[in-house]
């Protein structure tokens, strides 16, 4: 049996993404998969570590450097540990790891996982500015190109590790906020806005900034996520029976689409939605595995917005009603 097809006592899913190898330690214990003895030989190899990087960091031994600094040091030593046990596809044999092959080993496997993802945030780093889509959208833009690169410039594996030194304003569908750190955090976020990007480029840039005038005039100072708006959209015109590529509904198509959710229980909208929401893949995305899992493993969250939007009489708030644009 393979590690893919065997059973872990520790679910992925109890484990904090942010934290971890502490809470893999946690659950081990609770499982009685680790004993005590096995936690206290861990803290000293920790600290062993520790005490060799802070030398790295300055030349000076731990007991000659500020508290935060050590700290800082010790954070990014445990976050390094941490990205090479997410390697394990299963958590019990990432525990097994750490206790036969020691902190030491992890931590330099670590590094070389810290190494790839590097790489592979230049590649999509450019990916993303090559599949960019142009509405002046000042956050968007000023995340995509400074944001991404200032994080290349002045990210630091070796001492801290799990900072990213960026703000990451612009939102992402799938909103990765404090659910990881460092390069893990970066890695995913380009991905998401590199598939967003290829979602909105299924569409006309000019009805893209049309559908973005009306939804706000100063849409350009927004912090907003571009592709919510225009899949959301997309679902509006299907609903009125329209075709996608206008991204744009009027007065009185909105009133039909609330008449076909008036008395619908919850279950039902979100039936219609899901159903909907395959005519959408069936046209643009049939080529794209990748954007498709995307998008539904946070579909429910659409669903919702469109049952409280159908709750408390805002549809007009999500399916953007078209409008007359002076000097369009």
């Amino acid at each position: 049996m393979n590690e893919i097809d065997s059973i872990s006592i520790i679910k992925r899913e109890e484990l904090d993404e942010c934290n971890y190898f502490k809470t893999l330690l946690e659950e081990g214990y609770d499982k009685h998969l680790i004993k005590e003895e096995d936690i206290i030989d861990i803290q000293m190899q920790l600290l062993q570590l520790l005490d060799e990087r802070v030398y790295r960091y300055n030349g000076i031994d731990s007991s000659s450097i500020k508290t935060e600094i050590m700290e800082e040091i010790s954070n990014s030593n445990i976050y390094t540990i941490g990205i090479y046990l997410k390697t394990f596809r299963n958590p019990d044999k990432a525990l097994d790891a750490i206790k036969e092959k020691g902190i030491q080993f992890s931590y330099q496997e670590g590094k070389r996982q810290i190494d790839k993802m590097l790489n592979v945030i230049r590649v999509m780093y450019i990916k993303v500015k090559q599949n960019s889509i142009n509405v002046q959208n000042y956050i968007y833009d000023a995340t995509i190109m400074g944001g991404i690169q200032g994080f290349l410039k002045i990210y630091d594996p070796d001492f801290k590790a799990q900072d990213m030194k960026i703000t990451a304003d612009y939102p992402t569908y799938n909103n990765l906020i404090g659910k990881l750190e460092g390069v893990e955090f970066i890695k995913e976020y380009l991905n998401s806005i590199y598939l967003e990007n290829i979602f909105c480029s299924k569409f006309s840039i000019d009805k893209i900034k049309y559908l973005l005038l009306s939804y706000a005039n100063d849409y350009k100072d927004l912090i907003v996520n571009i592709f919510e708006i225009i899949f959301l959209e997309a679902i509006g015109c299907k609903l009125a029976k329209r075709d996608i590529q206008d991204l744009a509904i009027s007065s009185s198509e909105l009133s039909k689409i609330y008449a076909t959710f008036e008395n619908q229980e919850k279950n039902e909208i979100g039936k219609i939605i899901k159903e909907i929401y395959k005519e959408i893949k069936s046209e643009i995305l049939y080529d794209n595995k990748q954007l498709s899992e995307y998008i539904e493993k946070n579909l429910n969250y659409v669903i919702n917005v469109i049952i409280n939007g159908v709750k408390t009489n805002s549809l007009d708030k999500i399916f953007i009603v078209q409008k007359f644009i002076n000097n369009y």
